[in-house]
């Protein structure tokens, strides 16, 4: 999968090169530096200087000053100037984080906390003027040696000069009117040919382009490697090789494939630092798309997924093959006033993309925790209870299905998550939520398995019940359905007869969470017991609801959807006789 991702890079590369001249473009455009002050020491000795940082909100690049011109130099030498990691650097004592003679990176505490001194400088500068001598291992010096035959030799006096500059004006700054904050990066740049950065880095990184040099191979006078990126094999991990094959490695590619591998890893970090961590890459049009967590992909698609986020270095916490992804519903997805509730937001209506039914299930069941917390790890959610236990339990077969087309048993994971949350807004009082929720799982239920409308289905049911308990002489419940729904307006009634100053739905609680009728109909009775001192003796509407339902026989199980519906629904017996008879 990785190397097919590679292969559309490869493809995104080549055109940006054709339309810019420089296929690094497509990098460094959206390159971001770590925050910090930045200098570049012009040829002629000029400073120019500027402060970098991120805006954690925005994910927008600050500079001040504004200098355009600048900041894409700083980029260019700054992407050049990186070390593979922090467990390869050039200075021995890591104090100075920059790879080559043309730059100098130091976090600005050390320049406090005397960390960096005339000693460190030296230091870094001695081991960037004769770096062969740095590798004592024959495998580090054979890659040493494949490149310094490429590149040449290092220019000694210009290494000298900058040295010597660094020693001169790093203590000095604030007379040069450029002020540190004392966090982040200093990092100063000496002006130079784009083609001499590259050279340089490529000195440097030839050698710690692969995990270990110890693992490569010279095959057909070609040098392979296992490669850095996202892959950690030393000796303490030989749990991570391969015992049965002849080479333990998982994979060997050449430089040039590392190379490639590495600038992709750069472009993958520069989208996860932009907040785009969600790429596709569409194997067709041999493009990459990344969208920012929740937005979805707006057109037909067939490619890989990879969802990234920023560690110590980029992360791939998520990948799979998508086949076939449609944007659009293959058919409408209504949602349905099943209980004819007030709809001031005019959510009841059609939804024909994926985007639309994802806000739909985000704020009505999840309270708008869904969207951006797909791949947020579970301690780091700040929720609690059963909203964050439902997210948790559903949220990656949600995603599989809005976003990579994968329907199946979503028809039983959005049901029982809708029955949780429908619980958990009625032992919370939230008194409009549980309407909508209810009213979307009914919506859900018809989207996923059709037949007859759930709107029309309670409607009917409604009626029936309205027509029996209004009307004189004997009649009865027909179905389980109606059977539930009259418990549940039951449920609602009582309860509305506590004389308690705040009436909480918590009092529902044992028949909404009942699995068995015998318990529905036992606290029925003890609610009627005690209520029964404020209901009318010719309260003809509740007397014949109570009876029958004290009369039916359960044909089938407990069906809490229809209890649900009597309870949150219109409650029948506080109904006018002149909206009655307007309804009959």
């Amino acid at each position: 999968m990785l190397k097919d991702c590679l292969e559309v890079f490869a493809e995104e590369l080549k055109r940006t090169e054709e339309k810019t001249g420089d296929g690094e473009r497509l990098i460094l455009d959206s390159y971001i530096p770590a925050d910090g002050v930045y200098i570049v020491v012009g040829q002629s000795g000029e400073i120019r200087s500027c402060a970098i940082k991120l805006n954690k909100k925005s994910r927008i690049l600050e500079q001040t000053p504004n200098d355009n011109d600048l900041l894409r130099k700083i980029r260019f030498y700054d992407y050049h100037s990186r070390l593979v990691s922090m467990d390869k650097p050039q200075d021995p004592k890591k104090v100075i984080h920059s790879n080559n003679y043309l730059a100098f990176w130091v976090k600005q505490e050390s320049l406090e906390n005397g960390k960096l001194d005339e000693a460190a400088i030296d230091r870094y500068f001695d081991v960037l003027r004769n770096p062969r001598e740095k590798y004592k291992k024959p495998q580090d010096r054979k890659m040493y040696d494949y490149i310094a035959e490429q590149i040449g030799d290092i220019d000694q006096e210009r290494l000298e000069k900058n040295r010597t500059w660094i020693k001169e004006n790093v203590f000095r700054l604030e007379e040069l009117n450029i002020l540190l904050s004392g966090k982040n990066y200093l990092k100063i740049f000496f002006e130079g040919d784009e083609e001499l950065y590259i050279k340089e880095e490529q000195r440097y990184v030839m050698t710690k382009i692969f995990n270990k040099n110890d693992y490569n191979l010279e095959l057909e006078e070609k040098i392979l490697g296992l490669p850095n990126d996202n892959l950690g094999l030393n000796s303490k991990k030989p749990y991570m090789e391969n015992k049965t094959r002849r080479v333990p490695v998982s994979y060997l590619i050449t430089p040039e494939e590392a190379v490639l591998q590495r600038k992709f890893f750069d472009y993958l970090m520069n989208k996860a630092n932009a907040g785009e961590t969600d790429l596709y890459f569409d194997t067709t049009k041999k493009r990459i798309t990344a969208q920012k967590k929740g937005e979805m992909f707006s057109s037909d698609f067939t490619g890989y997924f990879l969802q990234v986020q920023k560690g110590k270095e980029v992360e791939i916490h998520h990948q799979d093959t998508i086949v076939d992804y449609k944007y659009h519903l293959i058919k409408p997805f209504r949602y349905q006033n099943v209980l004819g509730l007030e709809d001031k937001e005019e959510r009841y209506k059609e939804y024909r993309n994926k985007t639309e039914l994802q806000s739909v299930i985000n704020e009505v069941l999840f309270s708008s925790w869904l969207v951006g917390n797909y791949f947020t790890e579970e301690e780091k959610l700040s929720v609690d209870g059963e909203l964050k236990r439902n997210l948790v339990w559903s949220r990656e077969a949600i995603f599989a299905w809005l976003y990579k087309g994968l329907d199946v048993n979503m028809d039983r994971v959005l049901h029982k998550v809708c029955m949780n949350m429908i619980k958990n807004s009625v032992r919370n009082g939230f008194t409009m939520k549980m309407g909508q929720q209810f009213n979307l799982m009914c919506s859900l239920e018809e989207y996923f398995k059709g037949g007859c409308g759930m709107a029309e289905k309670y409607a009917d049911i409604q009626s029936k019940l309205r027509n029996k308990i209004n009307q004189s002489g004997d009649c009865e419940i027909e179905t389980d359905e109606e059977y539930f729904y009259a418990v549940g307006q039951l449920v609602f009634y009582f309860i509305s007869l506590s004389k308690a100053k705040e009436k909480m739905h918590s009092l529902a609680n044992p028949f909404l969470i009942a699995t068995d009728n015998t318990v529905i109909r036992k606290k029925l009775k003890q609610y009627f017991m005690k209520y029964n001192y404020q209901l009318k003796f010719n309260g003809y509407k509740f007397n014949r609801m109570y009876r029958m339902v004290d009369a039916y026989v359960l044909k089938n199980k407990v069906q809490q959807e229809y209890l649900f519906g009597g309870y949150i629904g219109n409650n029948l017996i506080y109904e006018s006789n002149k909206v009655a008879k307007e309804e009959a």
